[in-house]
């Protein structure tokens, strides 16, 4: 604070005076400095070094950063591909010679040929193991005693050369590798078609599991997918399976393959598990801390977590092994409590995460002292949309209630939105397969295998319903329906008398605890002005409301436009059909006029028509016509109005 009588007064005219009186004699001293004639100053005394600062970085390490953009999928070479056809065609030809033998010994089953094709895919290795285990997965297209058999398939290979393995770590981590690890095991404890699993330990004693990309299996897998495209179009080509029944298929395929190669999209998965799982509270279910500063698209480096494989505890539980149970007791490992809490993160993790583990196969869960579980590889999730949580949610209640028709409800809303079908029949069939299911479900636990009382049962009907009225199902459902039915099984397995229904009740409970906690941090957080952005995305919600109504009041009840676009489809290939024939008809005719005519005996045209009628070759190929326009009108009309 400066005092009154500090302040003294200033004449404005004064000042101005005075300024321009020192600017003036500030111009006679540098005239006089330049000599007697003004002369200026020498370039030396101007061009002169002016203090900077000394920059952290030198110049030649600076490096401009831009967002990170997930790498384009490797191109394969055609000569490569065509190296992998010849694989693909001895493949299917022992699988189909096989199946010949075992229907001339007349021993052929579907199981059998189930089993044939499993051996054959895990003998092929590489991407015939990862085709196998989605196959498994595809319970919409392929035979139940094909997703039984493949689901039990060993992706076991040849460990690569561990120089490869260290040559990709430095490639990630952008220097020696040495720098790095303080030991580094030669020997993996994994070996897959994918990747090699090596342990080692870090500069800090850190003991951690590197995860490595095998060499060229990028290349390998887009090679096999271009062989399958080319496979799968002759065989629609020729109408043996429908046009474009497969391609929904492949590229599902296609991109649960790409989404496995991203081992940086696996670790940013596996970190985001491990914290939200911290933040409920629960400290009996994580997943590994993952290093990303030694991580890449090939290298995935994580910590180290011992403790027995979830199919070891299994094996101890249904053998009553003596040994085993003392280890169980003595790590204090109940399968009971197990089982519950396994199925606890399962349902925290369909109900309330942002996805859930799709894989938790035995071998990728370990059960730690005290009934702690650690998931691991998150190669593969799912997610879904707050509808389809919706659905799940009430599939489970209206099967712990008993209401049939609130089971089937539940199922049409898992997949919508439904294409125009006989509704009526569709709700009609689920309702009775429900009730079977039903009736399994109240019989005594002593009186049925574990396996009838998962939810196998209960996505039957679905599955059933969908093929028979040819509904689609999406990647994610599909995930959930395996996952679902990987969890019963392992639940089950640990222990017998488990009640699903009854624990995902309690789950409830709990649930409601979370959310109850989650909304009373939002009030906190939106206290204040944070008012007004609720009640725009109120406003936002209500908009969208009243677009998704206009959208279905306006949509018609009986589309006629399908049925005429199929005809018309008919009467496209029918004219297609017929112009081909006259074609190869006319060419025939004047192949042989021209030959008759080189030999000195022309013919007459009714005498060409009939040699070309007569001709072997010539009805073979139009028996190949109509029967591929025809299979091809079939498929068309049969396909589901959209």
């Amino acid at each position: 604070m400066i005092a009154d009588e500090d302040l003294k007064p200033i004449s404005v005219r004064q000042a101005v005076f005075d300024a321009v009186r020192m600017w003036k004699k500030r111009q006679k001293a540098a005239a006089g400095s330049g000599g007697e004639r003004g002369e200026p100053l020498p370039l030396e005394a101007i061009l002169q070094s002016i203090p900077r600062r000394q920059q952290s970085v030198p110049p030649d390490e600076r490096k401009l950063w831009i967002p990170y953009v997930e790498p384009l999928p490797a191109r394969n070479t055609f000569g490569q591909s065509l190296g992998r056809l010849f694989v693909w065609l001895r493949l299917i030809l022992a699988i189909g010679l096989g199946d010949l033998f075992d229907r001339i010994l007349r021993r052929d089953t579907l199981e059998r040929r189930a089993a044939r094709f499993r051996r054959a895919l895990e003998r092929a290795g590489g991407t015939f193991v990862k085709l196998g285990q989605q196959l498994a997965m595809r319970v919409d297209l392929v035979p139940w005693a094909y997703c039984v058999e493949l689901s039990k398939m060993l992706d076991r290979m040849t460990p690569f050369p561990t120089e490869q393995a260290l040559q990709a770590i430095e490639r990630t981590v952008k220097r020696p590798w040495q720098e790095i690890f303080d030991v580094f095991d030669p020997t993996p404890i994994g070996s897959a078609s994918l990747a090699c699993v090596y342990q080692a330990t870090l500069k800090d004693k850190t003991k951690v599991v590197v995860k490595v990309r095998r060499p060229g299996i990028k290349e390998l897998f887009m090679a096999d997918l271009q062989v399958l495209d080319w496979i799968a179009g002759l065989a629609e080509f020729l109408t043996i399976i429908r046009p474009g029944f497969t391609q929904k298929l492949r590229a599902d395929l296609r991109e649960i393959l790409m989404e496995e190669l991203d081992f940086r999209r696996e670790g940013r998965f596996e970190d985001i598990f491990r914290r939200n799982a911290k933040k409920t509270g629960w400290k009996f279910f994580t997943a590994p801390r993952v290093h990303f500063e030694f991580s890449g698209d090939e290298v995935l480096v994580q910590e180290f977590v011992s403790g027995l494989w979830l199919w070891e505890v299994i094996a101890i539980s249904e053998q009553k092994n003596t040994r085993g149970l003392a280890l169980l007791k003595e790590l204090n490992i109940d399968p009971a409590v197990v089982a519950r809490r396994i199925l606890l993160a399962f349902f925290w993790s369909a109900d309330e995460h942002v996805f859930f583990h799709a894989d938790p196969h035995p071998a990728n869960i370990l059960i730690r002292p005290n009934n702690e579980i650690t998931f691991i590889d998150f190669g593969s999730c799912g997610s879904f949309n707050n509808q389809q949580r919706v659905a799940l949610e009430q599939m489970v209640l209206s099967m712990k209630n008993q209401d049939v028709e609130a089971m089937t409800r539940a199922s049409l809303s898992l997949m919508e939105p439904l294409p125009p079908v006989d509704l009526p029949s569709l709700v009609k069939q689920a309702q009775e397969e429900y009730m079977r299911v039903l009736h399994t479900f109240n019989t005594p636990a002593e009186y049925t295998q574990y396996w009838e009382r998962t939810s196998a049962r209960q996505w039957f009907v679905l599955i059933r319903v969908a093929q028979k009225f040819n509904l689609p199902m999406n990647l994610h459902m599909l995930r959930m329906i395996r996952a679902t039915l990987l969890y019963d099984s392992i639940v089950l397995r640990l222990d017998n008398q488990l009640d699903r229904y009854h624990e995902y009740t309690e789950f409830m409970k709990i649930r409601a605890q979370l959310v109850k906690r989650k909304w009373r941090r939002k009030l906190h957080d939106n206290a204040g002005d944070g008012v007004f952005l609720n009640i725009e995305d109120l406003g936002n919600a209500f908009n969208d409301l009243m677009i998704r109504a206009q959208t279905t009041l306006g949509r018609p009840i009986v589309s006629l436009g399908s049925t005429v676009n199929k005809w018309v489809f008919a009467t496209s290939v029918l004219s297609r059909m017929a112009g081909r024939i006259l074609f190869v008809t006319v060419l025939c005719m004047s192949l042989i006029g021209a030959l008759h005519f080189l030999a000195g005996s022309p013919i007459s045209f009714v005498g060409a028509v009939e040699q070309v009628i007569q001709n072997r070759l010539y009805q073979l190929f139009l028996l190949f016509a109509v029967v591929f326009s025809m299979r091809l009108i079939l498929f068309r009309l049969r396909d589901r109005d959209i």
